[in-house]
């Protein structure tokens, strides 16, 4: 049975990054060749769709009243993801991706950024009909974040029809098959957290649970900062982590005996912090100063997230 499940974590996983990389690929097509908004492609399609593995840990979480361990996959898993942008940043650092970045994001920014600050301040102690303040401010964030980035880019010029619903066709059904496969990927990890639970309970285990349910993400952001679409590849993260945000506020209208930021541990407040800052980071990399002065600090901000994102992890690690 250990095996069997070791087989398809291992199928699935080749399967998850294929259809990464193949949505990336649509994404970018038909971001280029379409009137449709590319921060609605990146920002709410693809990261809706690569947020999956986060929706089912979540929940698997409330069924076993585990509240804080829900809130720790959505919270760590965003803290993740900017890392792995920032990551890939350095690594890819001749790009200077952040200088190509416009700033059409700078909304989605603010939108998290005031999040984070109502969950660190309001989250643990107000609440009206056991939801929690952030709920409200998170949903009401979401749909006006919908509301502003739904238009059609109208700078682009549709291709032959054809062309394009052939593309859109095979867009679709990747995203239907990513989420087939990201769902089956998280519950076969959640299987193999059951049969090894000294392993799961562990620093390594937890590692290991958050990679894989960030694996859609870490894949497609790789992929479309190596073909250059630098602002798809932004969309695609800051979306993702809107997305989980809106993925705890569900979790919490769904406890009826309290809120779910009741239950928040030390962790989760340092996990907080984090994508606070995180977040904040993010933001002055992709709008601080003049272009000869950026030049000269340019990674500073994503070198810093680096650090201090393996630091925690170390320091967790140590402990």
């Amino acid at each position: 049975m250990i095996i069997l499940n070791e087989i398809l974590f291992l199928l699935f996983s080749f399967f998850t990054v294929f259809l990464s990389i193949k949505l990336s690929y649509y994404v970018d097509y038909l971001n280029k060749r379409s009137k449709i908004n590319g921060a609605f492609l990146a920002g709410v399609v693809l990261a809706g769709v690569t947020s999956l593995p986060e929706f089912v840990t979540c929940f698997s979480a409330l069924f076993v009243d585990n509240y804080s361990l829900a809130m720790g996959d959505i919270l760590g898993s965003n803290i993740f993801n900017i890392f792995m942008i920032c990551f890939f940043d350095l690594v890819f650092i001749k790009k200077l991706m952040f200088l190509k970045t416009n700033k059409s994001h700078n909304l989605v920014f603010i939108l998290l950024i005031i999040n984070y600050l109502v969950l660190y301040f309001f989250g643990f102690n107000f609440s009206f009909l056991y939801i929690g303040v952030p709920t409200f401010v998170i949903i009401i964030s979401y749909v006006f974040y919908l509301l502003k980035i739904s238009k059609k880019d109208n700078n682009q010029e549709k291709i032959n029809n054809s062309t394009f619903n052939h593309v859109f066709i095979k867009f679709i059904v990747t995203a239907v098959l990513m989420v087939f496969s990201s769902v089956i990927l998280t519950i076969i990890v959640n299987n193999l957290a059951i049969l090894h639970p000294y392993f799961s309970s562990s620093f390594l285990g937890s590692i290991f649970l958050g990679v894989t349910t960030s694996l859609p993400e870490v894949i497609t952001c790789y992929s479309l900062i190596n073909m250059n679409s630098y602002d798809l590849a932004l969309d695609d993260i800051i979306g993702s982590n809107f997305f989980n945000l809106l993925i705890m506020s569900f979790a919490d209208i769904l406890i009826r005996k309290n809120t779910i930021y009741f239950y928040a541990d030390g962790g989760v407040h340092i996990l907080i912090v984090l994508g606070l800052v995180f977040t904040c980071l993010c933001f002055l990399s992709n709008n601080i100063g003049n272009q000869y002065f950026k030049t000269k600090i340019y990674g500073i901000f994503s070198l810093l997230i680096v650090i201090v994102y393996l630091g925690y992890w170390i320091i967790n690690f140590l402990g």
